[in-house]
């Protein structure tokens, strides 16, 4: 929160050069009705950028198409990567709620993020390089999909620059020279960083240096897209390279409108809303529309041109070009927000306050050291993997009985809340996350007097699923999103065991010689003082759910798509976004849905892309 009293701050620091990098992006072209080019790239995210740059570097006349413009200069600063959710960079859509979740939020729904600007959700996001586990990629049992295939195409775009950090076992898992620079965040100093990982080994979880590595179990500080301080997005690791610059078109501020597909079912361009005018325009592409909008906004422009489930294109009036179930499918890392009170203060946010003085040595670090605290995300950094059915909560430690040990299934995720945090923040948070007031309200009173370490239990493998369906045949309206959340009861067992790990957790020595402990809240329905504890925290998870944004599924391998990323039943047109994915990775999807990007220009300039 500090840090964003001080983005004014910043301004000046940019302007004096003291602080960012000098980098640029493409400039936009304008567009005029029938422009043909042989790619139509829509969505300049996490595969967009990538699938766009690769083939013009090749010698492909491609248009890149973008909803959005350039991200603004704050989001590449690390430190300020939670107040780019709802900013004029973030669609921020509301899920319709199943009233089983998010029941602590506004309307009972939750929010979703999705990047609209260069760069995408890479752009607005936390910065998390987690590839997942290698039997995420064997399990879809798709041709040419397994572990085996994709790694070489992580390593294609990696540009590891901490590989010394690693041990000798990580060397193999990593490559140096991607376009993607990818490194630690720079470390907050935080007595809590090594308090949170004195706790889990107290419980005999590993201290794993590498997720990415031999094995994902454990304890971690994480590898993230950051490079000198600064966020690594898709559109500066691949729009901001000059040979890019110098071949690749991109429309920003152009929204695709749908499909063009003739009567053979021949993808022939596309229909978008381009330009402060609001131009209505046509565009072609004399060999492939590739769909690259994201898991929530590609099933909309499909179910729009005629390609998705008959009886709802019926229902809305749409010709059907292909009965496909797309928008089904529907998965999401979900989480619950777990909170600990910690009484005896650290006095982070106080000193600064209290201290005039310590203002001025953050600026001094912004103007001097090009502002190495801002290369911080603080206690986000850590995160813990662990399969839940591998803990004995008797003997309170993590075992490793088999190999299925091996595989995670709950994710943990760490942040600090300085006391007085939440008094200056609550508002903030409100806007950001959708919490409701009578839950802000409740934090932060206690955080007046208190510091809140927060830790989010989330499922890594859900059994729960939804759909996206159109809301309007208005193209610029938001999809309508039935995300299902914790629909099925197993992803609430999950979320428990998780929060009864952590409530363990708070019970060890490197916790409780900081006097946390966790915090009941009173929550409608919940029965905050019943000595069943378990009734209680499967009530909590339902009101404290919360979306990360991972949304996968939504136009997948094998059902909407087939081997080569190809939709099904219509020619010249493939989908590259994390709606590909049959199901989510142990992990932050980004880095599969890039390495996804990679293989997809390959299948392109390979053949004449058969």
């Amino acid at each position: 929160m500090l840090v964003l009293l001080l983005l004014s701050v910043l301004g000046a620091a940019r302007t004096a050069g003291a602080l960012l990098s000098s980098y640029s992006l493409p400039p936009g072209v304008t567009l005029t009705d029938g422009e043909e080019f042989e790619y139509i790239v829509v969505g300049a995210g996490a595969a967009g950028a990538v699938v766009a740059s690769r083939i013009a570097l090749a010698g492909a006349n491609v248009l890149l198409v973008e909803a959005g413009g350039d991200p603004s200069f704050i989001s590449r600063i690390p430190a300020v990567a939670m107040a780019l959710m709802g900013s004029e960079m973030d669609y921020r859509y509301e899920t319709i709620s199943n009233n089983v979740s998010c029941l602590s939020s506004k309307d009972r729904a939750c929010l979703v993020s999705r990047g609209k600007c260069l760069g995408g959700s890479t752009s607005i996001n936390h910065m998390m390089y987690i590839r997942g586990n290698r039997e995420d990629y064997d399990a879809l049992n798709i041709t040419d999909w397994s572990w085996r295939h994709m790694e070489p195409y992580f390593l294609r775009y990696e540009g590891l620059q901490d590989l010394d950090h690693l041990p000798i076992s990580s060397i193999p898992y990593h490559n140096t020279t991607g376009t993607m620079k990818l490194g630690f965040f720079e470390y907050s100093n935080n007595p809590w960083h090594l308090r949170i990982i004195n706790g889990y080994e107290a419980l005999n979880f590993p201290c794993n240096l590498d997720v990415n590595g031999v094995s994902q179990i454990g304890v971690s500080r994480i590898i993230g897209y950051t490079y000198n301080n600064e966020r690594m997005s898709t559109a500066r690791g691949y729009l901001g390279r000059d040979d890019v610059k110098r071949k690749l078109k991109v429309a920003k501020y152009t929204r695709c409108t749908g499909v063009i597909i003739d009567d053979d079912n021949v993808a022939r361009g596309i229909t978008v809303v381009h330009g402060p005018s609001n131009a209505t325009l046509r565009l072609y592409a004399s060999r492939e529309v590739i769909l690259s909008a994201g898991a929530l906004v590609t099933p909309q422009l499909l179910m729009l041109s005629g390609i998705g489930p008959a009886d709802h294109l019926n229902e809305m009036g749409i010709p059907v070009r292909a009965d496909l179930p797309v928008g089904n499918n529907m998965t999401d890392h979900t989480l619950v927000l777990v909170v600990v009170k910690v009484e005896k203060e650290t006095n982070l946010l106080r000193g600064i306050i209290d201290s005039a003085g310590k203002i001025f040595s953050l600026l001094a670090d912004i103007l001097i050291s090009r502002g190495r605290s801002l290369g911080s995300i603080g206690l986000n950094d850590v995160a813990t993997f662990v399969n839940t059915l591998c803990y004995d909560f008797d003997k309170r430690q993590l075992t490793k009985n088999s190999t299925k040990c091996e595989l995670s299934t709950t994710q943990f995720i760490h942040q600090y809340a300085a006391r007085g945090l939440l008094v200056i923040g609550g508002p903030i948070l409100k806007q950001r996350i959708g919490l409701a007031t009578s839950v802000i309200n409740q934090l932060s009173e206690i955080n007046k007097n208190y510091a809140l370490v927060i830790i989010s239990s989330l499922v890594l493998q859900p059994k729960s699923s939804g759909t996206i369906r159109l809301a309007s045949v208005d193209p610029l309206q938001a999809p309508a999103i039935f995300p299902n959340y914790l629909s099925d009861e197993r992803d609430v067992d999950e979320m428990v065991r998780g929060i009864q790990i952590i409530e363990q957790l708070t019970e060890t020595p490197a916790f409780k010689t900081a006097g946390a402990s966790l915090l009941r809240l009173e929550l409608e329905g919940c029965p905050s003082s019943s000595r069943d504890s378990t009734a209680y925290w499967r009530c909590y998870a339902r009101h404290l759910t919360y979306s990360t944004f991972h949304s996968v599924g939504t136009s997948a391998l094998g059902r909407v798509l087939d081997a080569r990323l190809r939709v099904r039943g219509v020619a010249r047109l493939r989908v590259a976004d994390a709606g590909a994915l049959p199901q989510l990775p142990r992990g932050n999807p980004a880095a599969a849905v890039i390495a996804l990007g990679e293989r997809l220009a390959d299948f392109l300039l390979e053949n004449n892309g058969d």
